[in-house]
């Protein structure tokens, strides 16, 4: 276990995982053999299994319809998607799979690394407004907390992307 972590402890649990940047795979890292319940939603807060079951044939939204004559179904889906399940499959989105890839091995690559390299881009430190690491998206004021850990970057051109974009991850 890390130097002075109490799981039991929300502060302890919430500066290890979130102000200190160890995020969930440091957690994963210690070896955790439970969640801790810090990310555990309160029963009242989750969703009903019966609710959202019939909307689970909607997970899978076709891009390619989005600027045609079926653009109001496709976003109506996006949004009932959003809404019940809080996810969903985009398919025909015209990203090459070579990109896919290489987006895959480049989060490998940032979340791969030591949390000193990671904590440099926490969202309160990162040294442009560009990429933020973090663990959740407003993470004091949940009720509980996400179990994930996020690399985000505001697009705004590529010469930008490039300048703001960890090196260590190319």
């Amino acid at each position: 276990m890390a130097p002075n972590l109490n799981l039991n402890d929300d502060n302890s649990l919430f500066n290890f995982v979130v102000k200190q940047g160890n995020g969930v795979k440091g957690l994963v890292d210690l070896g955790l053999t439970e969640v801790p319940g810090r990310y555990i939603q309160p029963p009242h807060l989750r969703m009903n299994k019966q609710e959202v079951a019939g909307s689970l044939e909607n997970m899978t939204i076709d891009l390619s319809e989005l600027d045609g004559p079926n653009h109001e179904q496709v976003v109506k889906a996006i949004v009932h998607a959003s809404e019940t399940l809080g996810f969903f499959q985009v398919v025909n989105h015209g990203v090459p799979l070579e990109v896919l890839g290489s987006l895959i091995v480049t989060a490998h690559q940032f979340f791969d690394q030591p949390v000193e390299k990671k904590a440099v881009y926490l969202k309160e430190v990162s040294p442009g407004r560009l990429v933020k690491y973090g663990t959740s998206f407003a993470p004091e004021n949940e009720k509980a907390l996400e179990w994930k850990d996020v690399l985000s970057m505001i697009y705004t051109n590529d010469a930008d992307a490039r300048e703001s974009w960890p090196n260590d991850c190319t």
